[in-house]
C-alpha cells in the first residue's frame, strides 16, 4: 500500500487518472473526494464496529474504501466504471466488488445478507433515488453516512414548513431520522463540482412511522400532493374524488386549508392509513 498513490493528494490523483487514461465522467458524477478530513468524517459518522459489514456505492479510486476496510468485518463495493473496477481490484484484495450500476443491484438481497451500514460518496445524479430505494428495503441498513449534493441534503433534512420539505424527506423520514453532519466545499473534490456538497447521517428508526401495508398508499399520496404543493390539501383530495374529505382530514388533525409542505410525516401516515 505504501507505494500506491495518495488518494488525498491532488497531484498524485491527477497523475493516477492520467496513467489510467481516465477522464472523470460528469454524467456519472465522478468528482473524486480528496479531502482527508471529510473522508474521515464520513467513515466516523458510519460508526462501523469490527463485527459489521458495510456497503459502499461508487467507490471510485477507493479513498473512502481504504478508510472503512480496516474498521469493518467485510466491505462490499458497487462500481460500474470499468477503469475504476480494474484499479480497485489492483489496489485492494480484502473486499467484495460488484461490477454493476447500483440502480440494477438487488439491494434487498445485500441487506438481508447481513450488511448493516452504508458509507458512500453517492453518485449525485442518482442519490435521491438510491436513498429512497434503500429506505424501502425490508432489511434496510441501521445507519447510512453519505456524501450528497448540498441541495439534496437540504431536501433530505428539511422540517415541515420549510421550502425544501417534500417527497424525499418524507419518504426516507418514514424509516430514518436524517441529519446534516458537514457541508463540503467544491474544492474538496477533483475535479471540483459546481455545487456544494454535504455529509448526511441517516439513522434507522426503531419503529417505522408507516407500516408495510400502508406504505404504497402513503407514497402515492405524498407524491401526488407535492406535485401540487401550493394548493390546499382539501382541494387536492376533493379532485381525487375522495369523500368526505373534511371528515377524513379532521380525523387525523389536518385542516382543509393546510398545504402539503406543513404536514408532518406522522399526519401523512395517519391519512394514508385511513385511505388504505
Amino acid at each position: 500500500m505504501s507505494d500506491e498513490p495518495r488518494l488525498t493528494s491532488p497531484k498524485e490523483v491527477r497523475a493516477l487518472l492520467e496513467k489510467l487514461g481516465h477522464r472523470p465522467n460528469k454524467g456519472l458524477g465522478q468528482n473524486y473526494l480528496i479531502d482527508a478530513n471529510i473522508l474521515d468524517i464520513i467513515a466516523s459518522t458510519a460508526e462501523i464496529a469490527p463485527t459489521e459489514s458495510v456497503l459502499e456505492i461508487g467507490p471510485g479510486l477507493g479513498a473512502l474504501t481504504e478508510r472503512i476496510l480496516p474498521q469493518a468485518r467485510a466491505v462490499t463495493c458497487i462500481e460500474k466504471d470499468p477503469t475504476m473496477v480494474n484499479y480497485l481490484k489492483s489496489r485492494f484484495s480484502n473486499f467484495t466488488l460488484i461490477e454493476e450500476d447500483a440502480l440494477d443491484v438487488d439491494l434487498e438481497a445485500l441487506f438481508a445478507g447481513g450488511i448493516s451500514k452504508v458509507a458512500a460518496n453517492l453518485p449525485y445524479s442518482v442519490a435521491s433515488r438510491l436513498m429512497v430505494d434503500i429506505a424501502e428495503c425490508e432489511h434496510r441498513p441501521e445507519l447510512m453516512s453519505l456524501t450528497i449534493q448540498k441541495e439534496v441534503a437540504d431536501r433530505l433534512t428539511a422540517r415541515p414548513g420549510n421550502k425544501d420539505y417534500g417527497v424525499l424527506g418524507i419518504l426516507t423520514g418514514a424509516f430514518y431520522e436524517n441529519s446534516l453532519v458537514k457541508k463540503i466545499s467544491p474544492s474538496c473534490f477533483l475535479p471540483p463540482p459546481k455545487v456544494w456538497s454535504a455529509v448526511v447521517k441517516m439513522e434507522r428508526r426503531a419503529v417505522p412511522i408507516v407500516d408495510e401495508e400502508t406504505y404504497p398508499t402513503f407514497k402515492k399520496l405524498v407524491k401526488h400532493c407535492f406535485s401540487q404543493r401550493r394548493k390546499q390539501i382539501g382541494t387536492i383530495l376533493n379532485r381525487l374524488n375522495i369523500s368526505p374529505v373534511d371528515a377524513l382530514l379532521a380525523d387525523v388533525g389536518i385542516l382543509h386549508t393546510e398545504r402539503p409542505e406543513v404536514i408532518e410525516i406522522e399526519r401523512w401516515a395517519a391519512l394514508a392509513g385511513l385511505l388504505s
